[in-house]
């Protein structure tokens, strides 16, 4: 168990947060929210022993392995990418080396060589402990992770030095899954994976032993892998015993139930203030005026106040200009870089009012069709017609490039907007992580990602009617993610989009475009539809050979006949997610309380431990009675202990009582 206890860090005379008690236990699948800034990656290495915190104290069990994947990029090492991977296993690497050292020994010694015998053992010994250790799987559990990140075979091995900076990231990721800590730290682990990683990852990290802690604006990737939501902002902590759209819900009631208190509160205050105004003066009355005086103290002493939080904010796009049916039409399309095919024959629609979300693996051409959309590159042949009454706002990573350094960031929202009151700018900036005084920055000086978010906001605010967007989440915080969602979803034009976001997508498009193996495909409907269409496929394939005459004459095969059935096991399923809501919320409330029983108990048997008062005390020793009496309570405690971990173990797992 990691145990953070009134840990504070502070700035000079600034706190970032103050006595924040923090314990990560065994098996926990958790995550830590909050606005950017509010401390989140600073608590994270406090927690991993890496930042010493400016007041309170960090404890950890003994001999944990802790795992971390940080933000930053890192360096490239001088090895190949298998080999880079293969670094985790160092410790059973050096004994198969050493068991190929001795069989090698063993062929060059001659059979009466008296040292032959003590070799053989040794090789034994080696060999044994290597195969216990799985030792001849490694390389084929190493090949396996990185293949689910996003490398393929012929990638294992190229030098790392030759890899961008977020493919070593992804090898950085793999290490840590094949290490497999008993504490897994990940801050932002999705940031450079692509769908079809992320898909691999979330399988991964819900068959993981240990405890995971993560960071991440995926709300779609919290969703699927926590359980827990500590929530740090405006330097206060909170726990949530769900995923992060429970935890959402959770705290628009905990906000209705602190606004109900705090009203009750507010008309005692102002009865009790009444009183004492009326009858300040009276002689017989002095007595219960005084009363209500201390009780005006104690109430103003402890005034609810409720967390201000990030102001819900809506944006407004602009009204699309008129357009006919059709915005843009590709027939036969096929593009070439040189013999290298991306993709050949694509035939799309654009109509106005949809919104089509592209998906498909790093490389397979999505940027290639945005960019062929937009009009930034030609076709390699087939057919390219847009409307004449096509209004095309583009955004991609390089349209950060085409800002003006000269201006402020305020001066590169109002030359869009020349019409918005500056409030409403700053309003609309803020939601785009320029806060306060950072309007009036100079483009010059903004960070990649600053410049992103900046190139984003202006494109959101051009009056087009085809937005064509790649990637635009990747320098957005959850809240961020939130305005643009609300933005698209309510925009009254036509939206292509790419984005590694796959709630944004399930949310806001209409169709979903994919681009794999040289081939364009439309799937009407969102994400959730096109997972299960492709589950449905590959039903299909995998039946094909499965088919009799039977089948054939009826026109329906064994496939098709499973296809349906999967249709209503997940429509079921669905079912049995509504219905299991309060079952869900019953086992975490008991959750809740048994963790706050373990603390409690946790807490008095380090009382127990003490050398003041406790069985570390000598003078305690000199009292038998009192000896007894706490030796007594300290193993009736660590009983009861043992206890609530067993019936937490059971709730977590789904097969909780109430004994």
């Amino acid at each position: 168990m990691i145990q953070l206890t009134n840990v504070t860090v502070s700035f000079g005379d600034q706190d970032l947060f103050r006595d924040i008690t923090w314990n990560v236990g065994l098996n926990e699948r958790v995550a830590l929210v909050g606005p950017n800034g509010a401390g989140k990656t600073t608590l994270f290495r406090i927690a991993l022993g890496l930042q010493q915190p400016s007041g309170g104290t960090r404890t950890c069990s003994r001999r944990m392995r802790l795992g971390y994947l940080p933000q930053e990029e890192l360096a490239p090492s001088t090895g190949t990418v298998l080999a880079e991977a293969m670094t985790v296993f160092a410790d059973r690497q050096a004994v198969l080396e050493e068991a190929e050292e001795l069989s090698r020994l063993m062929a060059a010694l001659p059979p009466e060589d008296p040292e032959l015998p003590a070799v053989i053992e040794r090789y034994g010994e080696l060999h044994h402990r290597f195969e216990g250790q799985d030792g001849y799987q490694l390389e084929s559990r190493a090949q396996s992770v990185l293949q689910g990140l996003g490398f393929r075979g012929d990638d294992f091995g190229r030098p790392v030095a030759t890899f961008s900076g977020g493919w070593r990231m992804r090898l950085a990721l793999a290490k840590l899954l094949l290490e497999e800590p008993s504490y897994l730290f990940l801050d932002e682990p999705t940031n450079h994976l692509d769908i079809e990683s992320m898909d691999y990852l979330e399988s991964y990290l819900r068959e993981f032993r240990g405890t995971m802690v993560i960071i991440s604006h995926d709300r779609y990737f919290l969703d699927r892998t926590v359980n827990k939501i500590y929530e740090l902002e405006l330097g206060r902590f909170s726990t949530y015993h769900a995923n992060y759209t429970g935890y959402l819900a959770e705290k628009d009631k905990r906000r209705e139930l602190l606004a109900k208190q705090q009203q009750e509160q507010d008309r005692e205050i102002e009865h009790v203030r009444e009183f004492i105004g009326r009858w300040k003066g009276s002689y017989t009355k002095r007595h219960m005026v005084t009363s209500r005086e201390k009780r005006l103290e104690k109430l103003l002493a402890a005034r609810i106040e409720i967390p201000s939080g990030a102001k819900s904010f809506r944006l407004n796009l602009p009204e699309p200009p008129h357009a006919g049916r059709f915005l843009a039409e590709l027939r036969g399309v096929t593009k070439r870089y040189g013999d290298r095919t991306v993709f050949a024959g694509a035939d799309l629609s654009l109509e106005h009012g949809h919104k089509l979300g592209l998906v498909g693996v790093n490389g397979a051409g999505k940027t290639t069709l945005l960019k062929i959309l937009a009009g930034v590159e030609p076709p390699s042949a087939g057919e390219k017609t847009v409307s004449p009454q096509a209004v095309i706002a583009y955004f991609a990573q390089h349209t950060a490039e085409m800002l003006d350094p000269a201006r402020t960031v305020y001066e590169s929202v109002e030359q869009v907007v020349p019409r918005e009151t500056p409030g409403r700018i700053r309003t609309i900036l803020g939601s785009f992580l320029f806060p306060g005084d950072d309007v009036f920055k100079k483009v010059a000086v903004l960070s990649g990602g600053e410049k992103a978010r900046l190139a984003l906001c202006r494109t959101l605010l051009l009056p087009a009617n085809l937005l064509i967007m790649d990637e635009p989440t990747n320098h957005l915080d959850l809240k961020g993610k939130e305005v643009l969602e609300q933005a698209l979803r309510e925009y009254r034009g036509t939206v292509v989009l790419v984005t590694h976001d796959r709630y944004i997508i399930d949310q806001v498009v209409d169709t979903i475009v994919e681009v794999a193996d040289g081939r364009v495909r439309v799937f009407p409907g969102n994400y959730t539809d096109y997972i299960w269409k492709k589950q449905q496929e590959g039903l299909a394939l995998a039946e094909i050979p499965q088919r009799n005459p039977e089948d054939e004459r009826k026109g329906t095969t064994a496939a098709a006949a499973k296809a349906a059935a999967v249709k209503q096991d997940w429509q079921e399923a669905k079912k049995q997610k509504a219905q299991s809501t309060a079952e869900l919320r019953r086992r975490q409330r008991a959750i809740a309380e048994l963790e706050e029983r373990i603390h409690g108990i946790e807490q008095r048997q380090k009382q127990l431990e003490s050398p003041t008062g406790g069985l570390a005390d000598p003078a305690v020793y000199s009292d038998g009675a009192r000896m007894k009496e706490l030796m007594n309570e300290f193993d009736g405690n660590k009983r009861e202990l043992q206890r609530l971990y067993d019936r937490w173990e059971h709730h977590h797992s789904g097969d909780g009582d109430d004994a």
